[in-house]
């Protein structure tokens, strides 16, 4: 009776929207996707780090920019400026034909985050829990909030929300123009990888191994999903109605981005799993939402990109490999032979990942065949190699943004 009570108040609570009133966003601003622009962490708001833009051959440094502390993320790329958060605290616009400074905004803050641009604003997120939203063009603020809270992740902006997970278990919705809070969704642990976002839904991985899926509108739980795995080894990334999700345990899962948790739906999985290990049931439950989960080895780092109808990734240990989107079935596997540093990005055809010791490999996006590799100093390469246009972007731990063309 119980459950039949609490179908009946769930089914009458979705189809007729009940619950706390959450106010919409005041714009639908979304971050420039034009086909020369990185205009976030992962490009898109759904984090599949995939530009039509052709990977240049790297040939030389067209410029750099030196800071005076490590850097933690990529930058992003709109219309002739670049835009860095750097270790050194401050957040920075530069001319994309020469790296000359526009302007910058101090704050003494460390930034791990690669910057999101938005129509006519910059937001910076920074590691002790400080979202600045800066004027495009001056660098002067428009709006800030301070959580106190740590913010270890890449915001990402769709629909004019910004949304980001923080050390307080939170996944926050700051409305892009204002900053102010449309919802925030609790998870059970830390958020330290950026979320994704697409068709009105945010999807966000928590450390406790949990993948949450939100309805944007109402900031409600849509699904929870346990992957088991003991840490992620990135963020989710979307591509149309699946989602993607990696552990630092080799595991690749593919999750159904529609799905829904009913009540006493996991309570029945639960049960049912129970029974199958007493040998009841001679099937194994499977999980709702789950699509196919495969297992890659090594430790992947940092999200997955998809492209091409294909899922890729990179392992620390050096191993980047490609699977087949709709199944997770193997198409190649290709060891470096070095330590890699970075998740992987797309440009054309080309996978693009960064090394511990300062190199970025190209390889073809089909076979995986090393096509090219290029020094850019001699620390490891923090954040996924950036292509706008016919240059690439590559951040350093040695606190150098370096701007790589295939020119002479």
């Amino acid at each position: 009776m119980a459950v039949v009570l609490g179908l009946i108040i769930w089914g009458a609570t979705e189809y007729f929207h009940l619950g706390a009133s959450v106010p919409a966003a005041s714009t639908n601003l979304t971050a420039n996707l034009s086909g020369d622009a990185w205009a976030q962490g992962r490009r898109t708001a759904q984090n599949t780090a995939f530009t039509p833009d052709t990977a240049p051959v790297p040939r030389s440094v067209k410029w750099t920019f030196a800071t005076n502390k490590p850097l933690g993320s990529s930058p992003a790329i709109v219309g002739d400026r670049v835009y860095l958060s750097t270790g050194d605290g401050r957040t920075v616009a530069l001319e994309r034909e020469s790296g000359q400074l526009v302007w910058e905004f101090r704050t003494g803050l460390v930034s791990r985050s690669t910057p999101v641009v938005a129509g006519g604003l910059v937001i910076a997120a920074y590691s002790p829990g400080l979202i600045v939203a800066l004027d495009r063009n001056t660098g002067l603020t428009r709006w800030e909030v301070n959580l106190n809270q740590p913010i270890s992740s890449s915001p990402v902006v769709g629909n004019g929300t910004l949304y980001f997970g923080a050390g307080d278990w939170m996944l926050h919705a700051l409305d892009v123009a204002t900053g102010a809070e449309r919802w925030a969704f609790l998870t059970r642990d830390w958020i330290v990888s950026p979320v994704a976002y697409a068709g009105g839904t945010v999807v966000v991985a928590s450390q406790d191994s949990r993948v949450n899926l939100v309805d944007a509108k109402s900031g409600r739980q849509r699904l929870m999903y346990n992957t088991g795995f003991q840490r992620f080894g990135g963020g989710p990334t979307i591509e149309g109605d699946t989602v993607y999700v990696s552990s630092d345990r080799g595991w690749v899962s593919a999750i159904d981005r529609l799905a829904k948790t009913y009540p006493g739906q996991r309570a029945w999985w639960r049960v049912k799993i129970n029974l199958y290990v007493w040998k009841v049931i001679s099937t194994l439950p499977v999980q709702p939402g789950t699509l196919w989960s495969r297992r890659v080895g090594g430790q992947i780092k940092g999200l997955l990109a998809v492209a091409h109808d294909t899922v890729y990734g990179a392992t620390e240990q050096g191993q980047v490999f490609a699977q087949d989107a709709d199944t997770g079935e193997k198409k190649w596997s290709t060891t470096l032979n070095v330590g890699i540093s970075t998740g992987p990005s797309v440009a054309g055809n080309t996978v693009l990942v960064g090394t511990q010791e300062g190199r970025v490999f190209g390889l073809d996006a089909a076979s995986g065949d090393v096509l090219w590799q290029y020094r850019a100093g001699n620390e490891k390469i923090v954040g996924s190699p950036v292509v706008a246009g016919d240059t690439m972007y590559v951040a350093s731990a040695d606190g150098t943004l370096y701007a790589i063309t295939g020119g002479n």
